[in-house]
């Protein structure tokens, strides 16, 4: 009796062993493993392999969307001009309670500036001309005052060439190093003509150039607005001022920015946006530590996804461009690649404000890299029954798109390219046989 306990004790217990080796065989991955002890691993997945393709978009807005201009020359090899229409005038005008007509004797342009960068502790000097072509807010650049896609108009010279100067003066720049402690004024007296030209209804040819007419200079326009004086008929006597706001302001600037060539663009004015679809690959390479004494690659559907980052490089940005403040980027999914350029996007992926770049890493002081995560976006191709992980096409964009002159430069090929960086947890292959 006693025999025939123990044998029975045996096989119970050889049971239970052999349905708990089952058990770890069936859960383990289909790779000959000899042993199954997870290992957390890092893999940085050079451009090449995860990269299916790379597009660069620009033309999202104008700079007439900026709500305020730019002046400079020569500014380290940068200029820029503000070109500003006025909006109608009033034909009458309320003086003691009786409607009277008006008689326009002239006026003058007030210019506002917050920022300027030029020559510490002295006077700009600043120049406004009245422009000579028909010129559009949205679409002028350097070299055409039209630029829609039924309509190429260059301007009679480059820049707003040609244009008749109206009037000039010194901006007292009241400079502090590279920056306006106040904001900087300066009022300019202008004619009857000029003002009875910039008050023809519907007038396309008719506005004003706002320059710089000293080298070295750059300066942020931030409002501009025409004074006009006047005297009622009813009362020849009396003078009254009448300001007139603008109704179009843009500005143009040279050398304009390159396409991107083998690079990626971000932000700007009108902005750009850099489109990249990734495709995780089915399978990767593992260490060491994984494989036991030698390395292997495995299934990469049969490890667990903790992180996921897309490391881009950044490069130095063209002068005139170069951000001088902290500059955001956010990462949103394309929703409809059909519709690209102007596809609607997701939601944010990573980051709920962006991911925010000091301006140091686009000067010419060396570069750096910037992570934006997409752990989350990335999870949806893990899929244990499948190796084959959808592509998932990304665009990133200025967080404050159409608001700022500068953009961020990344390295888009070669070493320093795209860079996508996996934290899994893999299972241990153990000593191969």
């Amino acid at each position: 009796m006693r025999k025939s306990y123990l044998m029975t004790g045996f096989s119970l217990l050889a049971l239970l062993f052999f349905a708990n080796c089952t058990e770890n065989v069936a859960t383990a991955p289909d790779l000959d493993l000899i042993d199954t002890k997870p290992h957390t691993l890092e893999v940085l997945v050079p451009s090449g392999q995860f990269v299916q393709d790379v597009t660069v978009w620009g033309g999202y807005g104008s700079a007439s969307d900026f709500g305020s201009g730019v002046v400079a020359k020569d500014f380290n090899g940068f200029s820029a001009k503000t070109i500003v229409r006025f909006g109608s005038y009033p034909e009458s005008f309320q003086l003691e309670g009786t409607e009277t007509s008006l008689k326009y004797l002239g006026g003058r342009v007030v210019l506002s500036f917050d920022s300027v960068q030029g020559p510490y502790d002295e006077s700009i000097g600043i120049e406004i001309l009245a422009t000579q072509n028909d010129w559009d807010a949205k679409t002028a650049n350097w070299n055409f005052a039209v630029d829609t896609a039924g309509n190429k108009a260059a301007w009679n010279q480059p820049g707003a060439g040609s244009s008749v100067l109206v009037a000039s003066g010194d901006l007292d720049s009241h400079l502090a190093g590279d920056s306006v402690v106040t904001f900087a004024s300066i009022s300019l007296d202008v004619d009857s003509a000029s003002v009875a030209n910039w008050g023809k209804v519907g007038d396309q040819s008719q506005g004003i150039v706002v320059a710089s007419s000293d080298s070295g200079t750059r300066l942020n326009l931030w409002n501009a607005s025409l004074v006009l004086t006047a005297v009622p008929l009813i009362n020849p006597d009396t003078i009254v001022e009448i300001p007139i706001p603008v109704s179009d302001l843009s500005f143009i600037v040279d050398p304009m920015p390159v396409d991107p060539t083998g690079w990626l663009r971000v932000g700007g004015l009108p902005s750009w946006r850099s489109v990249i679809t990734i495709k995780l690959p089915e399978q990767i390479q593992g260490s060491v530590e994984v494989c036991g004494s030698t390395e292997c690659s495995f299934d990469l559907s049969k490890s667990q996804l903790n992180l996921a980052e897309l490391i881009l490089t950044t490069r130095e940005t063209e002068v005139g461009f170069k951000p001088t403040e902290p500059l955001g980027v956010e990462v949103r999914s394309v929703l409809d690649l059909q519709s690209l350029p102007k596809s609607p996007l997701g939601e944010f992926i990573g980051g709920q404000q962006g991911f925010t770049m000091k301006p140091e890493l686009f000067s010419g002081s060396g570069q750096g890299e910037v992570k934006f995560e997409l752990t989350e976006l990335l999870k949806k191709g893990f899929d244990e029954k499948s190796s084959l992980f959808p592509p998932q096409t990304i665009a990133l964009l200025s967080s404050d798109e159409g608001s700022s002159l500068s953009f961020a430069s990344f390295e888009g090929s070669g070493n320093s390219g795209p860079v996508l960086r996996l934290l899994l947890t893999v299972p241990q292959i153990g000593t191969s046989p």
